[in-house]
């Protein structure tokens, strides 16, 4: 675009692998004009020699806020108040407003404010005066009653819509110049959590992935045993046991299966002990994290992709594994019908079901022709909707505009 805009993308945690499509999001709009600068709140999630070529050379240019010593926080929080006084004790009152009167949520309100003072000082520094933030929107949200810059802000699933009471959602979405949600499910929890008069706030914008880098995989048959790949933080709202369990039971049924968990969390020790008690531990296998070549091996060997979640936003993994043309399982659930049409490009099974879930896992693995069917019509299905580079020329269209507006 002709007319530049200049912003701060704030992001939890930069890069990581978990977040890799606001590396992609990021470099694809400043392709597109913007001139972005990023802070991330913590350093990334992997040693540096562990990072990609990109993300090595993103992270070099990355603000890290918690890596600034905490001496240093003290100094440049000092020099703020003695500036602008007025500024700095307002954010600090909104800031420990937040807490609500408990000590212990006081004084997490007092680390944020912090951290927005760093924030804050940065984007002076920078020159910006608007942060777009991802997993981070109370630090920016102070951040705006310290320094006069306006945010806005992601909302991607579970996490930031599941108890918007004490994440003050409404109160995020009020300070807000406008809030992408990247489901219509998603948009409507937003609509559930703030005042009519705020909706307009809220933007529909999906992500997306490169389907160039994620090409269907060559056609052969099915292995035996077939091969299960499920990809998430092993976590009990991922739901892998119940996968375990539907896995026992076509295992008992005399069918030959591997299952390969990729990623680590908190449940990994549970998990694998309840494979030893379900009797299949020899045939589930804990890869731990991989990096992105890794996995696309991974996809490459998958029969089935199967995400057993109890709650989820929209996954790009699944959008992956859809590209490649490996037929997914997955549950009915939040944002996930809106990219899967059962029995069409994928197969949806009631949440928390293990019989269901076990039923459509069956009736792929026996359907050598439905699984073709089905991946084409998945990869046709992210092409046509889920394209990284369309999609983010739109959530660029609606930063322009929204920009421009103030």
């Amino acid at each position: 675009m002709a007319d530049r805009t200049r912003l701060l993308y704030l992001i939890g945690q930069f890069p990581a692998i978990n977040h890799s499509y606001l590396l992609a999001e990021v470099k694809h709009l400043r392709s597109l004009g913007f001139e972005i600068s990023v802070a991330s709140i913590s350093a990334p999630d992997r040693p540096s020699q562990s990072l990609n070529p990109e993300e090595r050379e993103e992270a070099a240019h990355t603000y890290y806020v918690k890596s600034v010593p905490a001496l240093k926080v003290a100094f440049l929080n000092l020099g703020e108040l003695l500036l602008h006084p007025l500024h700095y004790l307002n954010g600090l009152t909104f800031a420990l407003g937040l807490g609500r009167g408990s000590p212990r949520r006081a004084a997490y309100h007092l680390a944020y404010f912090a951290e927005a003072i760093l924030v804050g000082r940065y984007m002076r520094r920078c020159g910006v005066s608007h942060v777009h933030a991802s997993f981070s929107p109370t630090i920016a949200l102070i951040a705006t009653r310290a320094f006069p810059v306006t945010k806005s802000f992601g909302v991607y699933g579970f996490g930031e819509l599941h108890d918007p009471s004490n994440t003050r959602l409404t109160e995020r979405v009020k300070g807000a110049l406008f809030v992408r949600s990247i489901s219509r499910h998603g948009r409507g929890q937003l609509m559930l959590s703030c005042d009519r008069s705020q909706w307009t706030k809220l933007i529909y914008v999906p992500l997306g992935i490169d389907p160039s880098k994620f090409a269907p995989k060559s056609s052969r048959p099915a292995s035996k045993p077939a091969h299960i790949l499920c990809v998430g933080r092993l976590a009990s709202e991922k739901g892998q046991a119940l996968l375990l369990e539907a896995f026992a039971i076509l295992t008992a049924d005399g069918m030959p299966l591997h299952v390969r968990l990729v990623g680590d969390g908190p449940d990994r020790n549970w998990l694998e002990r309840r494979a030893v008690e379900l009797g299949i531990a020899s045939t589930v296998e804990f890869t731990g994290w991989v990096d992105q070549d890794q996995l696309m091996d991974l996809y490459r060997e998958a029969d089935l992709f199967v995400l057993p979640s109890l709650a989820e936003g929209i996954p790009m993994v699944l959008m992956e594994a859809m590209a490649m043309q490996i037929p997914c399982v997955a549950p009915c659930i939040t944002g996930i019908p809106e990219l899967i049409e059962h029995g069409v490009d994928g197969m949806l099974f009631a949440v928390a079901d293990v019989e269901d879930l076990t039923k459509n896992i069956s009736i792929l693995l026996n359907s050598p022709e439905l699984c073709t069917q089905i991946g084409k019509q998945a990869r046709a299905r992210v092409l046509r909707d889920y394209d990284m580079a369309r999609n983010t020329e739109r959530f660029a269209a609606v930063l322009a505009d929204r920009l421009q507006a103030r």
